[in-house]
């Protein structure tokens, strides 16, 4: 949808007599230096040896002058091409060195009115902390903005212009010009305008450089494992010495809606007609005392039904797609209620009246007893979890809360008590004080709408007019919304008759043991304190859509996600969903093309929940024939009226040429689905998945000993149905790509020219855990390396993506990419120079070996990080049994494998991948190029 083009500035729920004074977080440090600047410190040890820092600037383009537009973005760019301490691209080059990567731990942004640096790097190190302050430091007060490197990145920053213009910017600009309302943000569009960025002198980038990044309007923000005084003393020493011209935040007001208003935009490239109603209001910010809490809390609820009504009403089969209304920020200034409806082709009108009923519904009656006591569990649960977890707060909330205090004059207060905050006010807020906030809010009468679509519905439209006519709704017709639902007491009706547990078994390397049970699961426990009072239930077995015979392929396909919009046993969705409020007790049945599983998660406290939610939902699916025929209708509508981009239509050229056409590679078509989907073949399908349990591998972690899990496991685990079922492969991927192909077409819809060059090879893969690894290295060394030459050289890109990947299953795959956007007259210069780099690091002219350090650092840092995480547990262990590893070095010995890497190895994997293997050279040219 539109709105997510530019998503609202939620306020984070860190936020907690009403008058009183929110508390700040005791473990918080927060001072101000004497020229203004504001530092925030927050020690954790949450994840060990890592720290995130920011530098926040309230600047950004509303503070450009008109021969400065585009230069507060084109400033962050310089940030990174020389400063006082770090000359050129030291900064980059620096930081790599010490394991960070460019995008991921190291990265900035700029938007209207704020300019924000990110840095995230081991802590463990003081030498490191005091060179990454000493780099924040820097760009307050030094970076250099060389005549050179200027004009170096001036291509980049076009580059990233050009890689900005697509078909659908004039529906884009048109909601985004309803939110600025004619305001001085309208005018300073953060990329700016070209002419300005080619044609700028140094001094109009040093003027805003020297005005606007003044301390008193910085702010410093670091959360992690770091030694507070330590850090501190180091502040005060780097950054108290910058000069302060005391500059003030400069802010620019974006005025309310005085009346309504209708307008209808098409262009080339929009898929979706939506209709999106916008109401400016004021922003919920400066949240610092109990009835701040108080109203922002009334407005999260607001939210959480809104969105639970429109998943109610998705079940009565409306006219329209989908729909939303929300509630909340989107600059410091400003705030909005937006309304949005996605509509079907077939039934524009009908489907705009029938969503304006549903907004006036919601807003005239408010929600159902029902509806908020749901809402209110939901919410007070998920802050009892989290509060329970761990007293600390994570890194990176503390960071998102820092930036809000900063920037929106939030309270920083702890876990626990925006826990008892929102307990306490929660019971204060019913049907009526809602009901009463909606009324305060809704103006109908001061909204605009926009309703977007592609050209080709652009006769069949409403014009303004009609649109106007159509929100003029008769409110004696608008009913209350009423729904009569049945919740069963318990999930089970009768109890599972227990298995047992047949065998034991330790698995020392990775300190977890092995247990065979009675119907034919493996079952892997895993103890760990990563995460307190916490569950994590995951499983797996080989199969999944290519086990299917074709004539069940599709019903395959859409067997989880219809099975799961019906319910399961005696429950309906919406029953199930009640009975679970104020429970954090989640079950969800997955199967892809490889594999069939779960993932399911509880604190402790639901454990017998979780085990019977599991067993409900994999022994007792069904079919709601009402929902199945919607979804199937909804489905084939869909599919009659797809649009496919230019871009879309050109992957699908290029996919031809590596894979053969069948019922898996083809595109499923309404008629197909028409044709092939069938209620009792979906249950069909659902149970070739999870009919019977054998063969699969279960993953239990949690920080409790084995035997607090042993009676559940026994009784739902061990009892789920066994037997056999034919999960072996009836599908295999096909190579078709034998030699070289290309693929040029002048059929763009955008300025660019979009050059994709794909390879691909079948050759046996000895060790898939090597060839895993020697990809995310290829895949990295060659992207530095062409974002050296291309981006930084030429100017001639903004980025490069470099993939490679390898699969052994159902069969052996490996496949590797190079793509970026580019100036079409520019694009055979650009592969031409692809093809040399590549060529030159396979003949050892072009050394790798730098990168290859950055990138074995890089691997071991985030191998460090990954392992304090449960989740990588359950990757590790599931990938051991589906590919069916020997023993556990791919876990146990993985550092050992990284660390002994060397450039041959790699340079060798280099020349398999890019230069002895076939390719499909492709290049998408805009529709009126001739080269």
């Amino acid at each position: 949808m539109l709105k997510k083009l530019l998503l609202p500035i939620l306020i984070c729920f860190f936020l907690t007599g009403k008058a009183q004074q929110l508390k700040q977080n005791p473990d918080l440090l927060v001072d101000t230096l004497a020229n203004g600047l504001t530092y925030y410190l927050y020690k954790t040890d949450q994840v060990k040896n890592k720290a995130i820092f920011r530098l926040f600037i309230k600047v950004g383009s509303l503070q450009e002058n008109d021969r400065q537009r585009g230069l507060a973005h084109f400033m962050e760019h310089m940030a990174f091409n020389g400063t006082t301490n770090f000359p050129g691209n030291s900064i980059v080059d620096f930081l790599e060195r010490k394991g960070a990567k460019f995008g991921h731990d190291l990265n900035a942004h700029t938007s209207y009115a704020e300019t924000v640096y990110k840095l995230q790097l081991p802590s463990d190190n003081r030498s490191l902390v005091d060179s990454t302050l000493t780099i924040l430091a820097d760009w307050s007060n030094g970076i250099v903005l060389d005549s050179v490197e200027i004009e170096k990145e001036r291509g980049v920053v076009l580059s990233e212009w050009l890689s900005k213009q697509n078909a659908t910017q004039k529906t884009q600009n048109a909601f985004l010009n309803l939110l600025l309302n004619n305001s001085r943000y309208t005018a300073r569009k953060v990329i700016g305008d070209t002419a300005t960025l080619r044609n700028f002198k140094r001094k109009d980038i040093l003027d805003f450089y020297e005005k606007w990044y003044d301390p008193n309007i910085m702010g410093i923000a670091i959360a992690g494992d770091i030694e507070i005084d330590d850090v501190k003393t180091l502040i005060e020493d780097k950054f108290a010495k910058i000069p302060t011209n005391h500059t003030k935040p400069q802010t620019y007001s974006i005025d309310s809606f005085e009346n309504a208003n209708f307008e209808v935009v098409t262009d080339k490239g929009t898929k979706n007609t939506e209709l999106i109603g916008v109401q400016l209001i004021e922003p919920y910010r400066d949240i610092q005392t109990e009835n701040d809490f108080y109203k922002y809390l009334n407005k999260n609820v607001l939210n959480d039904l809104f969105k639970e009504r429109f998943a109610n009403l998705s079940f009565s089969n409306p006219s329209y797609t989908d729909a939303s209304i929300s509630i909340g920020n989107y600059f410091p200034v400003k705030g909005a209620l937006m309304t949005s409806v996605e509509l079907k082709e077939s039934a524009i009108e009908e489907g705009i009246q029938a969503y304006f009923y549903h907004v006036e519904q919601i807003f005239n009656y408010g929600f159902t007893q029902l509806e908020i006591e749901k809402v209110k569990k939901q919410l007070l649960k998920q802050l009892e979890v989290t509060s329970q977890k761990t007293k600390e707060t994570s890194p990176g909330v503390m960071i998102k809360e820092m930036y809000q205090n900063f920037f929106y004059g939030n309270a920083i207060i702890t876990k626990e008590e925006e826990f008892r905050l929102t307990k306490k006010y929660l019971q204060q807020i019913d049907s009526l004080t809602l009901k009463n906030e909606l009324a305060n809010i809704y103006k109908p009468q001061a909204t605009h709408y926009l309703l977007t679509a592609n050209n080709s519905l652009r006769d069949k439209l409403p014009t303004a007019t009609t649109l106007e006519n159509l929100r003029k709704i008769n409110l004696e017709e608008v009913k209350p919304f009423f729904r009569d639902l049945y919740v069963p007491e318990t999930l089970l009706t009768t109890q599972p008759k227990a298995g047992y547990i047949v065998s034991e078994k330790p698995l020392a390397e990775i300190d977890a043991t092995e247990y065979m049970l009675s119907n034919g699961v493996r079952l892997v426990y895993k103890q760990t304190d990563l995460d307190k009072d916490k569950i994590i239930l995951s499983g797996f077995r080989k199969g999944g859509y290519y086990s299917l015979k074709k004539k069940d392929y599709i019903n395959g396909i859409y067997s989880t996600p219809i099975i799961s919009l019906s319910g399961y046993g005696a429950f309906t969705r919406e029953a199930l969903s009640q009975y679970l409020a104020g429970n954090s007790a989640k079950a969800t049945m997955l199967a892809d093309k490889t594999r069939t599983g779960f993932y399911a998660s509880s604190n402790l406290n639901d454990k017998q929940t979780l085990f019977e939610l599991l067993y409900l939902k994999w022994t007792s699916p069904k079919v709601d024939s009402a929902l199945f025929s919607q979804v199937k209708n909804r489905t084939i509508e869909s599919k009659k009226n797809e649009k496919l981009s230019p871009s879309q239509l050109f992957s699908k050229e290029i996919k031809k040429h590596l894979r053969k056409e069948d019922y898996v590679t083809k595109p499923l078509s309404a008629k197909a689905i028409a044709k092939k989907l069938q209620a009792d073949e979906v249950i069909t399908a659902y149970n070739h998945f999870f009919g019977n349990a054998n063969g699969y591998t279960i993953v239990l972690i949690s920080d409790k000993p084995f035997n607090y899990f042993k009676n559940e496991i026994e009784e739902y685990i061990a009892a789920l149905p066994s037997g056999k079922t034919k999960v072996d492969y009836r599908y295999a991927f096909k190579n078709k790509l034998k030699k070289d192909q290309t693929v040029i077409r002048n059929k763009g819809d955008s300025p660019k020219a979009s050059v994709s060059l794909v390879y691909q090879q079948s050759e046996k893969i000895n060790s898939l855990s090597n060839r895993d690894l020697e990809d995310v290295v290829v895949k990295d060394i060659l992207r530095s390396l062409l974002l050296k030459k291309l981006r930084e050289d030429m100017g001639a890109v903004y980025s490069v993506s470099v993939s490679a990947s390898s699969a052994t299953q159902p069969s052996v795959l490996s496949r590797q990419s190079i793509s970026f956007l580019c100036e079409p007259q520019r694009a055979e210069e650009l592969i031409k120079t692809t093809d040399e780099l590549i060529q030159q690091v396979v003949n050892k002219e072009i050394s790798i070996q730098e990168d290859l350090s950055k990138v074995k650092t890089n691997l071991l840092k985030m191998d460090n990080l990954l392992r304090q995480k449960n989740t990588y547990w359950t990757k590790v262990i599931r990938e051991h049994y589906f590919n069916n590893y020997k023993d556990w070095s791919a876990v146990k010995n993985y550092q050992d494998k990284v660390k002994a890497l060397d450039e041959t190895t790699i340079i060798n994997r280099i020349k398999a991948s890019f230069i002895d293997a076939p390719r499909v050279k492709a290049v998408l040219y805009p529709e009126k190029t001739n080269l």
